[in-house]
């Protein structure tokens, strides 16, 4: 019989098969007992479970992203459009100006000042608290017994809000009746008791000491967990070659806590560029304009001041410099973490 034939045969074998029962010879077999061919493709199933995930993941983050949307990127955006404008924070009304108010940010000579300060105690705050830091977590790392002690010592400051230490330092500091003076007058050293918060001369390295001492305990446990991760392996190798201390630490603990180096010198410069809580209560800026900050001066002329668009074109200024040296400094960081 020839192959046309056979089709011939089986299709009227189907045929009457359906005739008779009504139904085709492959009803009510489960899709899986198919062809491959006739089953759901199992990629299909695998993308929809994923997707599914990810609005399930997106759901639960919405809410924040909603929040921080309207609380943040909005009044952001808002800020950068008053910058040209010339409203005083209070008027239902204002005026265009375009540029005027860069102009004359450029021009004053309060900003100018406010902007060497902020580079005093950024890059100065960024740069002692990580030299001291690295001291005292090597210090700790060294220690057999009582190290839990120290180290809840050092971070202890860190549990302190800035606004109650800038206040307790206050106190502290007063020419009349602070502690400070008190004592290098029982001493015999009176030539010494000085108004450190009212010396125009001092007091910026003053608020650069109080700054310091705030934010060291953060920077000193980072420093201190990295430190305790050196394979101790390599260390005894240098050893072994004829390394001494500083060798071992330049050549091995050194390269291998590049890491922690870029992420507490980030964190330290962007704590020090907006300096605010520390100025506020110990000098209100004072005397003068003399101890101002980038961000005190932006408070100081928005809301003391009535001067909204002129503040809001500072702080524009005042987040491009922070983005700039940012990401400038990570990036060198970062390749010099990678060479070594």
């Amino acid at each position: 019989m020839s192959d046309q034939s056979s089709q011939e045969g089986s299709g009227g074998i189907v045929a009457a098969t359906t005739l008779l029962t009504g139904k085709r010879p492959l009803d009510g077999i489960p899709d899986d007992d198919l062809a491959p061919e006739t089953a759901a493709p199992p990629k299909a199933r695998r993308f929809t479970a994923a997707h599914r995930g990810k609005l399930v993941l997106f759901g639960f983050v919405a809410p924040a992203l909603a929040i921080y949307l309207l609380m943040v990127i909005v009044p952001s955006i808002q800020s950068v459009q008053l910058s040209f404008t010339d409203w005083d924070g209070i008027s239902d009304g204002y005026d265009y100006i375009g540029f005027q108010n860069y102009q004359d940010i450029l021009t004053s000579g309060r900003f100018w000042n406010a902007v060497k300060n902020t580079l005093i105690l950024g890059l100065g705050s960024a740069i002692i608290i990580n030299v001291i830091a690295l001291i005292v977590a090597l210090l700790l790392d060294r220690l057999n017994h009582g190290q839990g002690f120290f180290r809840t010592a050092v971070y202890l400051p860190a549990l302190v809000s800035a606004f109650i230490m800038a206040t307790i330092w206050k106190y502290l500091l007063n020419y009349n009746f602070g502690m400070v003076n008190n004592v290098l007058r029982d001493l015999g050293l009176p030539e010494w008791a000085r108004d450190w918060l009212g010396d125009s001369s001092i007091v910026v390295w003053v608020i650069l000491f109080i700054t310091c001492f705030t934010l060291g305990g953060n920077t000193t446990l980072i420093y201190l967990a990295n430190l305790q991760s050196v394979p101790q392996e390599l260390l005894e190798a240098s050893k072994i070659d004829g390394a001494n201390g500083w060798q071992s630490f330049w050549n091995v603990t050194w390269p291998m806590i590049a890491g922690a180096v870029t992420v507490n010198m980030t964190l330290a410069m962007i704590a020090g560029w907006v300096i605010f809580d520390q100025v506020m209560v110990l000098t209100s800026g004072g005397p003068g304009f003399v101890s101002e900050t980038m961000a005190f001066f932006i408070y100081k002329v928005g809301f003391g001041e009535y001067r909204a668009g002129f503040g809001s074109a500072a702080a524009v200024v005042l987040f491009l410099v922070v983005i700039v040296s940012t990401v400038g400094a990570n990036a060198y960081m970062r390749k010099r973490e990678i060479q070594a």
